[in-house]
């Protein structure tokens, strides 16, 4: 049985993207972002790719013909800061739904 590669988020050449994300994924980045990127995932800046502000990650990829003008960041983050990224992306406003997050997630109650 095969093990299935987790989706990633693509920025794709032509997009310029500016402000704060913060994704638990891997983040694929051809185009431009200006901000803060946070990925608990790899951040792969391939050729074309440009990345201006601040970046944390869990890896970091940086392949040929690239531009990275960032405060930079790389390490596994800690489970709070992992937790932080999955809230702001799925749980919105509901509160409930982030307290049993953390219950099955890291066994916090």
């Amino acid at each position: 049985m095969s093990k299935t590669k987790e989706p990633l988020l693509e920025i794709h050449s032509g997009l310029v993207l500016k402000g704060e994300l913060s994704m638990v994924k891997d983040v694929l980045l051809t185009g431009k972002f200006e901000g803060e990127l946070r990925t608990a995932g790899c951040l792969t800046v391939a050729a074309g790719g440009t990345a201006i502000g601040s970046i944390e990650a869990g890896a970091l990829v940086l392949e040929p013909g690239n531009l990275v003008e960032a405060k930079v960041k790389v390490g596994s983050p800690t489970p709070a800061r992992a937790f932080d990224a999955v809230r702001k992306i799925s749980l919105g406003k509901w509160p409930s739904r982030l307290k049993k997050l953390k219950e099955l997630a890291f066994g916090w109650k």
